[in-house]
């Protein structure tokens, strides 16, 4: 694949770079809330606020379909970088202004989740343009590594490091990830992001910001896969605020690193090595239910594992299901979307789907203060289930193939 297509080995590359400053400061902003303020509850503030932005996305889904995707992505880049100085700032003034330096710094987490969220919509938009539609359950193993794989890697690096480096010292090294992101980009060739920018036409002009919305909802197999979605971002939403209290359970932020790093293995072995094999042999709607299911049902007894080790071990068997999962996800809505819509039906569904983190990452970050994490993972169990039930109730689901 890399090889194969020049741009998409600049574009993985690129994303490779840019996902590990998204960890880094997402981890550290965690831990830095959760050690200053001590309260669950901003912790969970923090996340909603980095998912905020998806509630906004469809409003940029036709620019992304217009504009330039190489120039898009060198100047969302940019602004993250300019957001890590910005909450380095804040951070630097804590101690004379506690209260102005949580809102500096929550406000740049707010641009930073913005750009960020942008940049995976350009990118998911751009990849079908430059390869053969049956190609794209490949490339999205290698965007899914680049999205996933290394998000839960340096999460768990960066949860080591906590011990021994300063929140700023870790920003710092975010900031050089960011510069290297950008000259990644700009490799990217100008005449291939440019020729499949779709132009606007009398038809679009008329058409409202809402469009996206319509044509997710028209669709019965996209509107079942953005109800399933949804719903599971809600839930992941709460695993955000209670792998933290999971961490601090069993040791501390080295344990979380351990958690952090079970899950990025996991995903990283299912989004490759297991899904490459699966593919050869199922569709992948089949795939999907099937992979969400499993999921769920490893999860659904984790709570009765008193051992820290054992329970680390099924949590790698788990994510080993959700790398699966993940990899098939993006292929079935890059083939059954419209290419001239791509930008906009994308950010229409990240809009409905990713956006409810941030309301799991609100209320699952009160409940916290009286809801165990073993009731929560039980709960957590029972919906991905669930999930994989909706998917199989749909007939075009449960046979859906990129090639059909």
């Amino acid at each position: 694949m890399l090889k194969k297509y020049r741009d998409f080995r600049y574009l993985f590359s690129g994303r490779l770079i840019s996902n590990c400053g998204d960890s880094i400061y997402m981890l550290v902003l965690s831990w830095y809330i959760l050690d200053v303020t001590k309260s669950t509850m901003l912790v969970g503030v923090l996340n909603s606020i980095i998912f905020l932005p998806t509630v906004f996305a469809f409003l940029f889904g036709k620019a992304i379909d217009r504009w330039n995707k190489k120039k898009t992505l060198i100047l969302l880049e940019f602004v993250q970088l300019l957001a890590v100085l910005v909450i380095i700032g804040g951070m630097a003034i804590h101690h004379q202004a506690p209260t102005l330096s949580l809102v500096i710094i929550f406000i740049a987490v707010f641009v930073a989740a913005t750009a960020s969220l942008n940049t995976y919509t350009v990118q998911d938009a751009y990849v079908p343009s430059i390869m053969q539609k049956e190609d794209l359950p490949k490339a999205e193993m290698y965007m899914s590594f680049a999205y996933n794989g290394t998000d839960y890697v340096f999460t768990s690096i960066a949860g080591f490091l906590l011990a021994v480096m300063s929140y700023m010292s870790l920003l710092v090294v975010d900031i050089i990830t960011f510069i290297l992101s950008i000259l990644t980009f700009s490799r990217l060739d100008s005449d291939s992001a440019t020729k499949h920018v779709a132009e606007p036409t009398a038809s679009d002009e008329k058409s409202d910001i809402l469009s996206g919305f319509r044509a997710l909802m028209d669709n019965r197999l996209l509107r079942t896969f953005a109800f399933g979605a949804a719903f599971g971002n809600l839930m992941f939403g709460g695993l955000n605020v209670y792998t933290l209290t999971m961490g601090k359970a069993f040791g501390g932020s080295a344990y979380f690193g351990l958690l952090t790093a079970g899950s990025s293995i996991g995903i990283m072995v299912g989004g490759t090595f297991v899904v490459n094999h699966v593919l050869k042999r199922y569709n992948v709607g089949r795939i999907l239910w099937v992979a969400d299911i499993i999921f769920g049902m490893i999860l659904l007894p984790i709570s009765i594992f008193s051992n820290k080790y054992m329970l680390l071990v099924v949590w790698f068997i788990a994510f080993i299901f959700l790398g699966v999962s993940q990899v098939v996800q993006k292929p079935i809505l890059q083939a059954e979307i419209p290419h001239e819509k791509m930008g906009e039906v994308l950010s229409a569904f990240s809009t409905i789907t990713i956006s409810t983190l941030s309301v799991g990452s609100l209320l699952f970050g009160y409940l916290a203060k009286f809801m165990d994490w073993k009731i929560f993972m039980v709960i957590f169990g029972v919906s991905y289930i669930g999930i994989g039930l909706l998917y199989f109730s749909n007939k075009k689901f449960n046979n859906y193939s990129v090639n059909q």
